[in-house]
């Protein structure tokens, strides 16, 4: 069973590989490759949460506008 990060954690590790590819003078391939499939794997999971964060939000709303 995989645990779902968070998407602050997601955003993180992201900034973090970004960091890499700037820190680099000259990229290793292979690595490069790593990272950028690591890079597209956490971009997907936090599309996934932000959609879910959208919806709570929605079923926040609409319970409030029930209270009206």
């Amino acid at each position: 069973m995989t645990t779902k990060k968070s998407l602050n954690e997601s955003l993180k590790k992201l900034e973090t590989i970004v960091r890499w590819f700037d820190d680099q003078e000259a990229v290793d391939v292979e690595q490069g490759l790593q990272k950028v499939k690591e890079g597209a794997l956490l971009i997907q999971e936090s599309k996934i949460r932000l959609k879910e964060i959208e919806n709570e939000f929605i079923t926040v709303k609409k319970e409030l506008e029930k209270e009206e």
